[in-house]
């Protein structure tokens, strides 16, 4: 299990997280946000915490297309090549349609980033917008770690923090955040949530442990409807029917070893309904899973 000895420095004179101390690190590798440690599993990282504008992401959407705003050229550089890293045969098979995917990942307003370097390299990010589906806010996560830094707990400790953020930042809307989506192919995406679960960062999780809800459908829709580029259809399961079809396969997806944690999981996410929800990762299919965020009332 991983630790964690520091945290970010927040911009724009925002509180740490309680019982959390910062420790800033000036000679950050990119200018657009401060710099703190991660200790991982067996590497030590630099994590920054850059932040859009609540009124736009990093990139503009256009009538056109995606336009990088000025001042984010380098960030936005730094993000495609970690997720062509990440996604290479993709990246060769389709580049116009990997590029539309990182410019709207990017293009949200209220997007929370955080950024890994290891020995001043970037080497993974977390990209949280905030959407409001409705009044209701919603944390969407989209996560990239480059393979040879995986399993260091970055992934988990991106979501956790990118939460946290969200957090404080809704205590000025009055509105608490208590909704989370994140789509995936992997089973160990579910069981990161299920460790931040076991933390209390998280409570249910959907459609993994019970089926999607009235409430958790009307924001299922409405995320997807946000954030797809790609989809034949969107199930009440959560499965999104072929949405890696046409930008590529994901390439990190990996089958668990049979017998694990992870294994049962993936079954939970192939088997056909009742037994799972039926996704089919050959046929490019997603899970849009969604994780119900219990209410901080110490943050307030």
């Amino acid at each position: 299990m991983s630790s964690v000895h520091g945290v970010e420095v927040i911009r724009n004179g925002e509180n740490d997280l309680p019982g959390m101390n910062p420790h800033p690190n000036p000679e950050s590798p990119f200018k657009g946000g401060p710099a703190s440690i991660f200790q991982g599993s067996t590497r030590l990282y630099e994590i920054q915490t850059i932040r859009s504008g609540s009124e736009h992401g990093f990139v503009e959407k256009t009538n056109i297309g995606y336009e990088v705003i000025p001042g984010h050229e380098a960030l936005v550089s730094i993000i495609d090549g970690l997720y062509r890293g990440v996604y290479p045969n993709r990246s060769k098979r389709n580049p116009e349609l990997t590029t539309e995917r990182v410019l709207k990942s990017l293009s949200y307003p209220r997007t929370i980033l955080l950024l890994a370097s290891y020995q001043r390299e970037p080497v993974g990010f977390g990209i949280f917008p905030r959407f409001y589906i409705g009044d209701e806010p919603v944390l969407y996560s989209s996560r990239a770690i480059l393979p040879e830094h995986e399993q260091e707990g970055l992934g988990t400790f991106f979501l956790k923090r990118g939460i946290e953020l969200h957090q404080i930042a809704c205590l000025r809307t009055k509105k608490p955040l208590l909704n989370g989506v994140l789509m995936t192919q992997s089973a160990y995406s579910v069981l990161s949530l299920e460790n931040l679960r076991r933390d209390g960062i998280i409570e249910k999780i959907q459609p993994f442990e019970e089926p999607y809800d009235k409430e958790g459908k009307r924001i299922l829709y409405g995320v997807h409807a946000l954030v797809f580029v790609s989809s034949a259809a969107i199930e009440d399961t959560g499965v999104s029917r072929g949405e890696l079809i046409e930008v590529g396969i994901n390439e990190a997806f990996t089958t668990p070893t049979e017998g694990t944690r992870a294994w049962n999981r993936y079954l939970t996410m192939v088997l056909r309904p009742p037994a799972g929800v039926g996704m089919s990762p050959q046929a490019g299919d997603v899970v849009y899973t969604r994780f119900i965020i219990p209410k901080r009332h110490f943050l307030g």
